[in-house]
C-alpha cells in the first residue's frame, strides 16, 4: 500500500469520534434527499394511477330520480363511454356514543359482476357486494359509528323508523370529496354503501339521484369532458328531469390532490435545507481535521509533496466518507420513505399499492455525494494547504482563526462570575467560523419547528375564522320544507333555546354566453338582516335587507371567472328557471374543497323557487354560551322534541363539528411539516456534538493543565456542558427571530394551495417555549459524550497529547 492510502486509512481510523461524525453529516443529507424523492415521486405516481385505477367519473349529474332505461340512454350518447346510476341518500346512523349522526349512503346494482363499472372501491375486509338489507361502510369513519364487522347498524329514516342493516364488508373509497361543494374529504361523515334492492326497505324510491358517466377520449381534456356534461344536461331536461348540478374531473384528479401539492412544496424545501446544512456540517468538521493536521500537512511538504497531492489525498478521504454515506443513507431513506408514505397514505385517501425502487433518487443521492460534500469541504481544504513549511511545523498557523477581537478581549475582563462560567463564555466563542456554522444548523432547525406551530395555528385561526360562517349552536335539516313560523314555533319550546332561523338553500349552474350550463354553483339563503353569519369580505359589500337579486360570491369564483368583479351581472339556471344577478361583493372562504359558493337573501330565493314561508334547514341558538358536549346535548333534546312532533328529521349537527373536523383534516400537514422540523433539529443536534467533540479534543492539553493544577472532574464536566448549553440558548433566540419570515413563507404556501388565498400569520409563544426545552436537552445531550471524555482523560495522557 503507498503511503498516501496509509495516511487516508490513519485519517479515517485513529479519530473513529470524528469520522462518524462527517460520516453522519453527509448520511443525514442524503437521507433526506432519498426519502423525500423517493416519496413524492411514488406517492405523486400512486394517487394519480390509484385514482385512474378506481375508474373514477368525469361526470356527476344530481337530477331527480330516473330509471336504468334512462341510463342505458345516456350510455349510448356521442362521447359517453360508461354510464352508471347511483342513488345517493342522507340518512342517519346510531352511533357508540348513543347518537345519531348523518351517515351518506350510496345504492347501486351489482347485476353485472362484483363490481360496479364506475368508482369501484377497495375491499380491505369482509365481503364485496352488499346483498339485500346488508351495509358495506368506508373504513376512514367506521370509527365513528362504535361498530364493527358482523354487527348490526341501526339507520334512522326520515319517517323515524329504524332499520338494521348488517355490516358485511368494509372498504376504502377514493372518491370520498370528489362531489365539489361538500366541504371535501375531511369535512365527508360516515359513507356506507347498499344494494339497490335494499332502497325499498329504506323507504326510497326505486332508481337513481345520480349519473356517474365516464368518456372515452380525451379524459385529461377538461374541455372536452365540459361539452359531454353539457349534452348530457340537455338529454335530462329534454325527457323532463330536473337536474341539480353537474360536476367534471378529470380521471387522474384525486380529491385530494392539492395536499399533496402542498406538501411536496414544503418537502422539497425542507430536503434543500438539510442538505445545506449538512453541508455545513462536513465544513465545520474537515477544518477542525485540517486545523489539527497543520504539522502533518507541513512534514508533507518538506519530504517533496506540492499542494495538489495534498488536495487530492484530502479529496479522497472526503470520497470514502461519502461512499460510506451512501452506503448507509440509502437503504435507510428507502424504509423511510415506504414508512412516511404509509403514513400519509391512510390520512388522505389514497392507496400504495406497490413500493418500488426509484433509480432516479438514487441517482440523485449519488450525484449529491460525489458534488456537495467536495464543495464543503474546498473552502478548509484550500485555505490549509495554502501555508508554508514554516508556518505548519511552527505550530502557528490556524484553519479556523482562534477569536482575539474585542468581544473576547472583553470577556477576559469580566469580574463577577465564576471561573468555570467564564472560560465557558470564551471557549464558545473561540472558534468564530465553527461557531457560526452550528449556529446556523441549530437556527435553522429551530426556526423550522417553530414554524410548524405558527403554521398550524395560523390554519387553525382561519378555520376558526370559516366557523363564523355557522354561527349556530346546532343545525336542524329536516327531509323536506316545514313551515317555517311552525318550526320556529316548535324548536322554541326545546328548554335552552334562545333563538331560531330558517335558512335555505339551492343548487344552481351558471348559464355561459352560449346559453349552455356552466360550474355547479351552491347558493345559501339566510333571512334578512341574520345575526348567525360574519362573512369576510374581500371586496364589495353584504347582503342588505331591501336586496333582491343580489348576490355575493366565494372566492373560487373569481378563479375560474377571473373577469368578474362587483356591479356585474350573472345569469344562473335554479331548478327549471333562469334569472339574472347582480354581485354585489366576494367574500373569503375555503378555497377549491368547498366548491363555488353564493349568499342571497331568503326571502329572494323563496319567491324564484316557490318555497316562500319554507324551510328544511334551521339554525338554532342557545340561551347560553356552550362547548361543544352542551351543544350536543342541545341537539339530542331539540332531535328528540321534533321527533316527538312527527317531523322527518335528515341531520342534526352541533356548531362545532365542522371546526373540529376541518381542524383535525388539516393536521395531517401540519404534523408532515413537524416530522420534517425533527429531521431537521437532528442535523443541528449532530452539528452541535460535533462542535462539542472537535472543541474537547483541541483543547485535550489545556484541560490537562486545568487538571494539574486541581481542577475536579464536575468542574470540568460543568464547562463543557455549560459551552454546549450557551451555544444553544444563543441558537434559540436566533430561530425565534429567523422563524417569522420563514413560517409567513410556509404559511403562505400551504393556503394558496389548499385555501387559493395567501396567509394571515399566526404566531404564538407554544413552539418558541417547547424549542426552548427541546434544544436544552439537545444542547446537554450533544455535550455530554465529550465532557464525559474529557473527564476521563488523565494528566499523563493529555500533557503527553499532540
Amino acid at each position: 500500500m503507498r503511503p498516501r492510502w496509509h495516511k487516508i486509512l490513519a485519517d479515517l481510523l485513529s479519530h473513529k469520534v470524528r469520522s462518524l461524525l462527517v460520516i453522519a453529516s453527509i448520511a443525514v443529507g442524503l437521507f433526506a434527499i432519498g426519502m423525500i424523492t423517493t416519496s413524492y415521486v411514488i406517492m405523486a405516481e400512486e394517487i394519480r394511477s390509484g385514482y385512474r385505477a378506481i375508474n373514477p367519473a368525469n361526470i356527476q349529474v344530481s337530477a331527480a330520480w330516473f330509471n336504468d332505461d334512462f341510463v342505458e340512454h345516456i350510455a349510448n350518447l356521442p362521447g359517453v363511454d360508461q354510464a352508471e346510476g347511483v342513488a345517493s341518500l342522507n340518512l342517519q346512523v346510531h352511533t357508540g356514543g348513543g347518537e345519531w349522526d348523518p351517515i351518506s349512503i350510496r345504492a347501486q346494482t351489482y347485476a353485472n359482476g362484483p363490481q360496479n363499472a364506475i368508482a369501484r372501491v377497495t375491499l380491505l375486509e369482509g365481503i364485496w357486494p352488499p346483498e339485500d338489507k346488508q351495509i358495506v361502510l368506508e373504513f376512514n369513519r367506521i370509527e365513528d359509528t362504535g361498530a364493527a364487522l358482523g354487527d348490526d347498524l341501526e339507520i334512522k329514516l326520515p319517517s323515524g323508523t329504524i332499520r338494521k342493516l348488517r355490516i358485511v364488508g368494509i372498504v376504502q373509497d377514493q372518491t370520498i370529496g370528489s362531489s365539489a361543494g361538500d366541504g371535501g374529504f375531511f369535512l365527508a361523515g360516515i359513507q356506507g354503501y347498499v344494494n339497490v334492492d335494499t332502497l325499498a326497505w329504506l323507504e326510497q324510491p326505486e332508481g337513481y339521484n345520480t349519473l356517474y358517466l365516464t368518456v372515452g377520449a380525451g379524459q385529461q381534456d377538461r374541455a372536452a369532458i365540459q361539452a359531454v356534461a353539457d349534452q348530457v344536461v340537455e338529454e335530462f331536461e329534454d325527457s323532463g328531469y330536473t337536474t341539480r348540478g353537474s360536476i367534471v374531473r378529470l380521471s387522474e384528479q384525486h380529491p385530494n390532490l392539492s395536499y399533496v401539492d402542498a406538501m411536496a412544496a414544503v418537502i422539497f424545501l425542507l430536503g434543500f435545507l438539510v442538505v445545506f446544512l449538512s453541508g455545513f456540517l462536513i465544513t465545520n468538521t474537515l477544518s477542525a481535521l485540517l486545523n489539527q493536521q497543520v504539522t502533518q500537512i507541513g512534514v508533507m511538504k518538506t519530504i517533496g509533496a506540492s499542494r495538489r497531492q495534498i488536495i487530492g489525498l484530502y479529496m479522497v478521504l472526503i470520497l470514502v466518507f461519502s461512499a460510506i454515506a451512501l452506503v448507509i443513507a440509502v437503504p435507510l431513506s428507502n424504509q423511510a420513505a415506504y414508512a412516511m408514505l404509509e403514513f400519509i397514505a391512510s390520512r388522505i385517501n389514497f392507496r400504495v399499492t406497490q413500493f418500488y425502487y426509484v433509480p432516479a433518487s438514487t441517482l440523485l443521492q449519488v450525484v449529491i455525494a460525489l458534488v456537495v460534500p467536495q464543495v464543503a469541504g474546498s473552502a478548509p481544504i484550500l485555505q490549509g494547504t495554502r501555508i508554508s513549511v514554516r508556518e505548519a511545523l511552527s505550530g502557528t498557523a490556524s484553519m479556523l482563526g482562534e477569536n482575539t477581537g474585542l468581544v473576547y478581549r472583553l470577556l477576559s475582563r469580566v469580574r463577577g462570575i465564576s471561573r468555570p462560567m467564564l472560560i465557558s463564555l470564551r471557549n464558545t466563542l473561540r472558534r468564530r467560523v465553527r461557531l457560526l456554522l452550528t449556529l446556523i444548523t441549530l437556527t435553522l432547525g429551530g426556526a423550522m419547528f417553530i414554524a410548524t406551530f405558527n403554521v398550524r395555528y395560523s390554519i387553525e385561526g382561519y378555520v376558526d375564522r370559516l366557523s363564523r360562517y355557522f354561527l349556530a349552536d346546532v343545525n336542524l335539516t329536516l327531509a323536506r320544507p316545514y313551515r317555517t313560523d311552525r318550526v320556529v314555533r316548535d324548536v322554541m319550546q326545546v328548554p335552552g333555546v334562545r333563538q331560531v332561523e330558517g335558512w335555505s338553500a339551492a343548487v344552481a349552474n351558471f348559464v355561459r354566453d352560449d346559453g349552455n350550463l356552466g360550474n355547479t354553483l351552491r347558493i345559501i339563503a339566510p333571512p334578512a338582516n341574520s345575526k348567525l353569519i360574519e362573512p369576510n369580505l374581500l371586496k364589495g359589500r353584504w347582503l342588505l335587507p331591501e336586496d333582491q337579486n343580489a348576490i355575493t360570491l366565494s372566492e373560487l369564483s373569481e378563479t375560474d371567472f377571473p373577469d368578474l368583479d362587483v356591479g356585474d351581472t350573472i345569469r344562473l339556471k335554479i331548478g327549471q328557471k333562469e334569472s339574472d344577478w347582480v354581485i354585489v361583493g366576494f367574500f373569503q372562504f375555503a378555497g377549491p374543497s368547498s366548491g363555488i359558493i353564493g349568499y342571497v337573501n331568503y326571502e329572494y330565493l323563496a319567491q324564484q323557487t316557490g318555497t316562500y314561508g319554507r324551510s328544511a334547514s334551521f339554525r338554532i341558538v342557545a340561551a347560553d354560551t356552550l362547548d361543544r358536549a352542551g351543544q350536543e346535548q342541545l341537539g339530542r333534546q331539540v332531535e328528540a322534541h321534533m321527533a316527538a312532533l312527527g317531523y322527518e328529521i335528515s341531520e342534526v349537527s352541533e356548531g362545532l363539528a365542522i371546526q373540529k373536523n376541518t381542524s383535525e383534516g388539516l393536521n395531517i400537514l401540519t404534523t408532515f411539516l413537524l416530522i420534517m422540523s425533527f429531521l431537521m433539529a437532528s442535523v443541528g443536534s449532530i452539528g452541535l456534538m460535533g462542535m462539542m467533540s472537535l472543541n474537547v479534543m483541541e483543547r485535550t492539553r489545556e484541560i490537562g493543565v486545568m487538571r494539574a493544577i486541581g481542577g475536579s472532574n464536575q468542574a470540568i464536566i460543568s464547562i463543557v456542558l455549560l459551552e454546549g448549553v450557551l451555544v444553544g440558548l444563543f441558537s434559540w433566540l436566533l430561530a425565534c427571530l429567523v422563524a417569522l419570515p420563514i413560517s409567513k413563507q410556509f404559511a403562505d404556501v400551504m393556503f394558496q394551495i389548499i385555501f387559493a388565498r395567501s396567509a394571515d400569520l399566526v404566531v404564538t409563544i407554544s413552539g418558541s417555549l417547547i424549542w426552548l426545552g427541546i434544544v436544552v436537552l439537545l444542547s446537554v445531550f450533544a455535550s455530554v459524550v465529550p465532557a464525559y471524555n474529557a473527564s476521563r482523560l488523565t494528566i499523563r495522557e493529555v500533557l503527553a497529547y499532540e
